[in-house]
Protein backbone atom coordinates (compact mmCIF):
# COMPACT_ATOMS: atom_id res chain seq x y z
CA UNK A 1 0.00 0.00 0.00
CA UNK A 2 1.40 3.25 -0.81
CA UNK A 3 0.78 6.33 1.41
CA UNK A 4 1.41 10.07 -0.04
CA UNK A 5 2.16 12.77 1.92
CA UNK A 6 1.86 16.40 0.42
CA UNK A 7 3.24 19.56 1.86
CA UNK A 8 2.12 22.56 0.34
CA UNK A 9 3.66 25.94 1.09
CA UNK A 10 1.47 29.32 -0.47
CA UNK A 11 3.90 32.04 -0.92
CA UNK A 12 3.09 35.74 -1.65
CA UNK A 13 5.53 38.23 -3.80
CA UNK A 14 7.61 40.78 -1.70
CA UNK A 15 6.78 44.07 -2.89
CA UNK A 16 10.47 44.94 -1.93
CA UNK A 17 12.18 42.92 -3.81
CA UNK A 18 11.90 41.42 -7.20
CA UNK A 19 12.58 37.79 -6.40
CA UNK A 20 11.82 36.59 -2.97
CA UNK A 21 8.80 35.90 -1.24
CA UNK A 22 7.01 35.28 1.76
CA UNK A 23 5.18 32.09 3.50
CA UNK A 24 1.85 32.86 3.49
CA UNK A 25 0.15 29.04 4.57
CA UNK A 26 2.06 25.72 5.42
CA UNK A 27 -0.57 22.30 5.29
CA UNK A 28 0.49 18.53 5.47
CA UNK A 29 -1.72 16.58 3.83
CA UNK A 30 -2.42 12.99 2.87
CA UNK A 31 -3.95 11.97 -0.70
CA UNK A 32 -4.65 8.96 -2.41
CA UNK A 33 -2.43 8.11 -5.36
CA UNK A 34 -5.53 9.02 -7.29
CA UNK A 35 -5.48 12.69 -6.24
CA UNK A 36 -1.61 12.36 -7.27
CA UNK A 37 -2.28 11.48 -10.32
CA UNK A 38 -4.23 14.35 -11.12
CA UNK A 39 -2.56 16.78 -9.49
CA UNK A 40 1.31 15.99 -11.42
CA UNK A 41 -0.81 14.63 -14.80
CA UNK A 42 1.03 16.12 -17.94
CA UNK A 43 -2.19 17.52 -19.13
CA UNK A 44 -3.12 19.59 -15.94
CA UNK A 45 0.33 20.88 -16.07
CA UNK A 46 -0.37 22.22 -20.04
CA UNK A 47 -3.62 23.77 -19.07
CA UNK A 48 -2.16 26.01 -16.17
CA UNK A 49 0.43 26.90 -18.69
CA UNK A 50 -2.35 27.98 -21.09
CA UNK A 51 -3.76 29.84 -18.52
CA UNK A 52 -0.44 32.47 -18.64
CA UNK A 53 1.14 30.54 -15.25
CA UNK A 54 4.25 28.62 -14.99
CA UNK A 55 4.34 25.02 -13.63
CA UNK A 56 7.58 23.46 -13.29
CA UNK A 57 8.14 19.91 -12.19
CA UNK A 58 11.28 18.24 -10.55
CA UNK A 59 11.61 14.08 -10.93
CA UNK A 60 13.50 11.93 -9.49
CA UNK A 61 13.69 8.41 -8.29
CA UNK A 62 11.24 7.02 -5.13
CA UNK A 63 9.96 4.13 -3.92
CA UNK A 64 7.75 3.13 -6.62
CA UNK A 65 9.60 4.66 -9.62
CA UNK A 66 10.54 7.88 -11.10
CA UNK A 67 8.00 10.40 -10.65
CA UNK A 68 6.96 14.42 -9.86
CA UNK A 69 8.52 15.06 -6.28
CA UNK A 70 8.29 18.96 -6.03
CA UNK A 71 5.79 20.95 -8.13
CA UNK A 72 5.67 24.80 -8.25
CA UNK A 73 3.12 26.52 -9.60
CA UNK A 74 2.98 30.36 -10.19
CA UNK A 75 0.44 32.55 -11.08
CA UNK A 76 0.33 34.55 -14.41
CA UNK A 77 0.82 38.24 -12.66
CA UNK A 78 4.08 36.27 -10.71
CA UNK A 79 2.44 37.86 -6.97
CA UNK A 80 1.79 34.37 -6.00
CA UNK A 81 3.56 30.96 -5.91
CA UNK A 82 2.40 27.52 -4.49
CA UNK A 83 5.19 24.85 -3.61
CA UNK A 84 3.61 21.13 -3.46
CA UNK A 85 6.41 18.25 -2.34
CA UNK A 86 5.15 14.78 -1.92
CA UNK A 87 6.84 11.86 0.08
CA UNK A 88 5.78 8.75 -0.83
CA UNK A 89 5.99 5.37 1.71
CA UNK A 90 5.24 2.11 1.19
CA UNK A 91 3.87 -0.03 4.02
Amino acid sequence: MLIITMMQTDLTKNPNTKTTYFEDKRELSTITEEQYNLITNDDTLKCFRRLGGTETSQKGYECNGFVVYKLTSTSPNKQRKTIREFNFEII
